[in-house]
């Protein structure tokens, strides 16, 4: 006679159980996932949104935790599946971590590494998409002074985004309605024919994505606009680490009209200037594997590849204000 198959059920997780959750995550025994616990408290990091495959005794066997971030994002962390049977039912908890968040993000995702197919697959099953393969680039800044300023174009001009205290602080509206206007609306004509993961656009508002780009918490920030003659074609938006020691560039955009004409080259280099004004150590980003323009850009300014993640991502709901 054939044993029937054990059964299993999604749940979120208890806050009291959340230890258990974490071991599951992890695949690690409690001591693992007790530093895991402290170290997400540390960094502010949220741990209420978990959803758990528990077998009939009420043990979590996998997990998957969503964490949402200031844009209405949501970044999926699974247990690893080892087979088929095991993406199926971790896709289960990405669907479930998925409806669970829909109240803080609008869009879900997953960054994944290539090698691990079986991880894609669970995403998949949950129904997430693959969006692009991302390279992450990195770049060191000398360590003897700051690098050259850039030339700048005859007719054009590169100046910070807002005043100092405003883009070290902590709200993006510290901006200003008008300078928040005029960046949603350069971000917006930036991703026209934009070849660094295009599928994303009008997944979001417009406006969460600047939130999303302006992150929480104080920190440094070197942010820089592109203008010919006053009007607005560029955005360079570099935030720094907590520690100050490194930084990661954001996002990087050149309205089509402007491309090609050296702009894009002097922004970079601009950004990269106040990284190393700023005694900043290394900058980081990534690309699209297929954005061969910006990799030929990243490339002659000194970034090289580390690795590569499978980006996948899940609409969570309509979203058409601006």
């Amino acid at each position: 006679m054939t044993a029937s198959p054990p059964a299993y059920e999604v749940v979120r997780v208890d806050p009291n159980r959340t230890s258990d959750a974490m071991s599951a995550l992890l695949g690690a025994g409690p001591a693992a996932a007790a530093r895991f616990v402290q170290q997400a408290k540390s960094a502010a990091i949220r741990l209420d949104l978990i959803w758990c495959v528990a077998d009939a005794s009420g043990r979590y066997r996998f997990a998957v935790l969503a964490v949402p971030s200031v844009g209405r994002t949501s970044m999926l962390v699974a247990s690893h599946a080892r087979d088929a049977s095991e993406c199926a039912l971790l896709g289960r908890a990405v669907a479930a971590a998925c409806d669970g968040s829909s109240v803080d993000a609008d869009l879900a995702q997953a960054l994944v590494d290539p090698a691990l197919p079986l991880d894609i697959a669970s995403f998949e099953a949950g129904g997430l998409r693959r969006m692009a393969t991302l390279e992450y680039l990195e770049r060191a800044l000398p360590r003897s002074g700051p690098l050259p300023p850039p030339t700048v174009p005859p007719g054009w001009s590169i100046e910070p985004i807002a005043p100092r205290d405003i883009l070290d602080g902590t709200d993006p509206h510290a901006l200003g309605a008008a300078r928040r206007g005029e960046l949603i609306a350069l971000l917006e004509s930036t991703y026209v024919d934009t070849m660094d993961c295009p599928g994303l656009a009008g997944m979001r508002a417009t406006a969460d994505v600047l939130d999303g780009h302006f992150g929480s918490g104080a920190r440094r920030r070197h942010w820089f606009i592109a203008r010919e003659e006053g009007r607005p074609f560029g955005l360079c938006l570099l935030n720094t680490s907590p520690d100050g020691t490194s930084a990661e560039l954001a996002y990087f955009g050149v309205a089509p009209s402007a491309r090609g004409r050296g702009i894009a080259k002097a922004l970079l280099a601009t950004g990269l200037h106040a990284c190393s004004t700023a005694r900043i150590s290394t900058v980081t980003l990534a690309v699209d594997s297929r954005n061969l323009p910006a990799k030929r850009l990243y490339d002659a300014h000194g970034f090289r590849k580390t690795i590569a993640r499978v980006a996948l991502v899940k609409p969570l709901r309509a979203s058409d204000a601006k």
